[in-house]
């Protein structure tokens, strides 16, 4: 089974990645359409590739509450590598995420190709750079996710939620939407916090390879009912988490005295 989803993660990647790049071969001849023909072509290949992703892992993704319309700024708690293709299985979103996945073997390029936006977090400058990168994606039309607990972590609460990506939506009065992820196991099996969730001192291949060889993950995605606005970056941190946590799902799972969070 562990080799059967590996190979299916990989074709399917594969292929979805080809065929967006074919799909942008035109691009090249007529370029007053291209960025238009480029980003729809991106968001059904992203949506495309979530929805097999999750059928080749075999993980059963239930949602709650009303999905963000098309260019929200959408703020979420995160739980590991898996959080990404199974919310674009929901609706095509891009993504914060930190500097280093850029250069992850294949999945760097995949990520660079699916419009991912990276940030240094320890470099305050480059915190603005992503702001501007965040504002044009969002004015065209593609709904942004910001992990602004800044980490992974085990499932057990959510973090304080970092505010330095939210200072353009307090300045602008831009609405911030929410969700809340969390993830089941079988009871039978393996905790989902230690086979689904990535987080403390884990490796990763050896996690991977323990995810696949789960025989059904599910997922519950629970959506906000409206929207946050605020004036101030960090009361509005401070909302979004409070309406966070009464809606998320802790994840359960057995004490294993790893580090809390990678």
């Amino acid at each position: 089974m562990v080799v059967a989803k590996g190979l299916a993660v990989g074709l399917w990647t594969t292929l979805m990645v080809t065929l967006l790049l074919l799909a942008w071969l035109p691009t090249i001849a007529r370029s007053r359409w291209g960025p238009t023909w480029k980003e729809r072509a991106r968001r059904w290949a992203k949506r495309a590739w979530g929805k097999g992703m999750m059928r080749a892992l075999r993980v059963r993704v239930v949602t709650e509450g009303e999905r963000p319309p098309p260019g929200a700024l959408i703020v979420s708690n995160h739980l590991g590598y898996l959080d990404m293709p199974m919310l674009n299985s929901l609706m095509p979103m891009t993504f914060v995420a930190r500097a280093d996945l850029r250069h992850w073997p294949f999945w760097g390029y995949v990520s660079v190709v699916g419009g991912t936006i990276f940030v240094d977090r320890a470099t305050k400058r480059d915190v603005l750079r992503v702001r501007t990168e965040m504002g044009e994606a969002l004015a065209r039309g593609d709904g942004v996710v910001v992990f602004a607990e800044a980490t992974s972590t085990a499932g057990e609460t959510i973090l304080p939620l970092k505010s330095a990506l939210l200072a353009d939506a307090t300045a602008n009065g831009i609405p911030v939407h929410w969700l809340t992820v969390s993830y089941r196991t079988p009871p039978d099996g393996p905790s989902a916090r230690d086979q689904v969730c990535w987080w403390g001192d884990t490796d990763f291949v050896p996690h991977v390879l323990g995810l696949f060889a789960l025989k059904r993950v599910d997922c519950t995605v629970r959506f906000g009912d409206a929207p946050i606005r605020s004036t101030n970056r960090k009361a509005l941190a401070i909302d979004l988490r409070r309406a966070m946590l009464r809606r998320f799902e802790p994840v359960a799972g057995r004490e294993t005295g790893r580090e809390p969070a990678r």
